[in-house]
């Protein structure tokens, strides 16, 4: 089986097809990535091809706009579904399905394997006439479904493509997620997914640095993360594409690095060990008790946390039931609101109710003190633990491939 995997934004949209486009590699299917070359960088030494012919997504916004800047209103909801669907779905996606398209049909692929909220590769699967999978995603499963086929069906006018009716267009053939389904985050109802355990951690090289296991046993271990959407936007052509002098002062007080300095003073007064990934952001917040890391394989270190503090992004509040860990989630942008409320509504852990260093250390006290979430998270670490394996997966792709085979006339 041919498969192209299409990816775009950063490498954090990328980790989640990594460990799926490396099982089909490894079982011997034929592999072939396109993306920004930025965002591809991840799969090296995979047992995959890679092509970086897709434009980075700012690139394709400064050139749509040709000169223009984009101002936030200054009633800007960072939670807002037109805004996630014009990112994700807008004009400038036609960039990525005109660089994706010659790629394509060199490579002649049985089916596309897209990241959650990359959508040049679901318009690219029609014009090819094959199908195509999305791979677990948080955004994906959060965005209203209405404007995401509206703004869709624009780009599929634009490039003379059939318009679609289906609120489940984009899921037509399948979807995968990586939790019980019990446990779905998904906003709306859905096609029922194909569920498997996504690996805790995907380099065998991965270790833990020695001074963790010197921190003091008695006390809790806290790991705390913020979201890497931004990183998108840390390149010189994203200097050019907002004006930074009108950027509402809610985002700035609630942005990745405001998100993290809070999370420290919130840490620091709770009786812990703390480990808090910045991201490379210049996080000033200092306390004895809390650890500022750059960088560490978050899978592998919430193995022998107690609590994770994040943004509640998909991936994150995924890797802590797999722990068996709670979470505490204040939320950021995007689906990070809905995630927040899910959590509380499935007991796996809380929300931290507002922007402040107290509210942190007050859902922390709560959780670490509350057993019934504890137990609770063991419970769905024993479902996310019984899903098929990832390898489980390629069994599907191919069914989903040979299935289109015998009802298209394809390569």
């Amino acid at each position: 089986m041919r498969v192209l995997g299409t990816v775009a934004f950063s490498a954090a949209h990328a980790r989640a097809v990594l460990p799926l486009v490396t099982m089909l590699g490894e079982l011997g299917h034929e592999v072939l990535v396109a993306g920004p070359e930025s965002v591809l960088a991840g799969f090296t030494g995979e047992p995959v091809r890679t092509a970086a012919v897709v434009p980075e997504v700012c690139d394709q916004l400064v050139d749509l706009l040709q000169g223009e800047v984009l101002t936030l209103p200054p009633d800007y909801d960072p939670f807002a579904d037109e805004m996630i669907v014009e990112f994700a779905a807008g004009p400038h996606i036609r960039g990525a399905v005109q660089a994706l398209l010659p790629v394509a049909a060199d490579f002649r692929p049985h089916l596309v394997l897209r990241a959650g909220i990359e959508f040049a590769g679901v318009l690219v699967a029609e014009r090819l006439g094959v199908p195509h999978v999305a791979a677990p995603t948080g955004v994906g499963q959060y965005m209203d479904r209405l404007t995401l086929l509206n703004a869709l069906n624009e780009r599929r006018a634009e490039l003379r493509l059939p318009l679609h009716e289906s609120l489940d267009s984009t899921h037509r053939y399948g979807r995968l997620d990586a939790v019980p389904p019990g446990y779905s985050f998904a906003r709306q109802p859905m096609p029922a997914a194909f569920a498997y355990q996504q690996p805790s951690h995907h380099s065998a090289g991965e270790r833990l640095p020695q001074w963790l296991a010197d921190l003091d046993p008695e006390r809790p271990l806290i790991v705390a993360s913020t979201s890497t959407s931004g990183g998108v936007f840390a390149t010189e052509s994203a200097l050019r594409l907002f004006d930074l002098d009108a950027v509402p002062d809610q985002v700035l007080r609630h942005s990745p690095l405001a998100h993290l300095e809070t999370l420290v003073h919130g840490l620091s007064r709770v009786d812990c060990e703390a480990v808090v990934l910045t991201g490379g952001l210049p996080v000033e917040a200092q306390a004895a008790n809390v650890h500022l890391v750059e960088s560490m394989p978050q899978a592998l270190l919430l193995q022998v946390a107690d609590l994770l503090v994040s943004h509640g992004g998909y991936n994150s509040i995924r890797e802590a039931m797999r722990a068996g860990i709670p979470t505490a989630v204040l939320p950021v942008l995007h689906d990070q609101m809905h995630n927040a409320h899910r959590v509380g509504e499935l007991k796996l852990g809380v929300r931290v109710h507002d922007f402040h260093a107290d509210a942190v250390t007050e859902a922390c006290h709560r959780i670490l003190g509350d057993l019934e979430i504890h137990a609770t998270v063991r419970r769905a670490q024993r479902h996310l633990l019984g899903l098929p394996s990832i390898r489980a997966v390629a069994g599907y792709l191919e069914r989903i491939a040979q299935r289109n085979r015998k009802l298209t006339v394809t390569w």
